[in-house]
């Protein structure tokens, strides 16, 4: 049996590449999956793969930046499975440039979408949560919810608001059996990493050599602690950020030493 046999999960961002790494995780380990994600295709896709491979998966349409949208994919799970054990909170969008030329509407849906959009999927999970007896909540934040860069400022606002959001739900909910954590990325080889690298500011391999490890990492390497996270097996782990970031954060080069190779 897996870790996770017998719960449900709900995941948004479900297509893209840590959504759908945690989706086919989570699956292998037992869960009923819903795929949140405004990309039908991909995430049709994807679930009729899971569904091949002997899981029980459904679709889910949802702009998380609507509350109606995001309260009504979370009944998805209620209606299909009978309950939600587990809330991922995943979804991701973007705007970029210096603050004071900030495009207003950008700004206002990058919050949305990656910080708001977490409470609504809160807002519609928790009360079921708290009805079974408990459940577990994941938000993906980022090594940007600890530090920022120039141009960045719509990402690593949300990004940091998500961890003291998430802290927030754990302190509220915790004699409830609900746990709130966050998983905080490095760079992982996603859509959102070949954006950066089209920049044309800094090369793939750059961006690798910044980790402790010498290279970024796969979604299945963040899907595997929401995994640890989603399981009874962290149950004594809410209220926290973790980095899973090949030692992104780790140091600071001042000296110019090189590590060993």
């Amino acid at each position: 049996m897996g870790v996770l046999e017998g719960k449900v999960a709900w995941v948004s961002g479900g297509s893209g590449g840590i959504g759908s790494a945690t989706l086919r995780r989570f699956v292998e380990e037992g869960a009923a999956v819903v795929c949140s994600d405004i990309n039908d295709e991909a995430g049709e896709k994807l679930v009729e793969e899971l569904k091949s491979a002997g899981g029980r998966a459904v679709y889910s349409h949802c702009d998380v930046a609507n509350l109606d949208e995001v309260m009504a994919s979370v009944g998805v799970a209620l209606s299909e499975f009978g309950r939600i054990d587990i809330l991922f909170n995943n979804a991701a969008t973007s705007t970029g440039g210096y603050v004071a030329d900030l495009d207003p509407e950008g700004w206002d849906r990058s919050l949305r979408v990656m910080l708001t959009a977490a409470m609504y999927g809160m807002k519609a999970a928790i009360p079921h949560m708290i009805e079974q007896g408990g459940g577990s909540i994941i938000s993906t934040s980022s090594i940007y919810g600890f530090v920022s860069s120039a141009g960045n400022s719509p990402y690593a606002t949300a990004k940091a608001g998500l961890i003291n959001l998430s802290r927030s739900a754990a302190i509220e909910y915790g004699r409830k059996g609900i746990r709130s954590n966050c998983v905080c990325p490095g760079a992982v080889e996603t859509p959102m990493l070949d954006q950066v690298v089209g920049l044309g500011l800094k090369s793939r391999e750059a961006i690798a050599d910044m980790h402790a490890t010498g290279k970024t990492l796969q979604p299945v390497e963040v899907a595997n602690l929401v995994v640890f996270l989603a399981s009874d097996q962290s149950s004594g782990i809410t209220g926290q950020a973790i980095a899973v970031d090949g030692g992104l954060l780790a140091g600071c080069d001042l000296t110019g030493v090189p590590p060993m190779q």
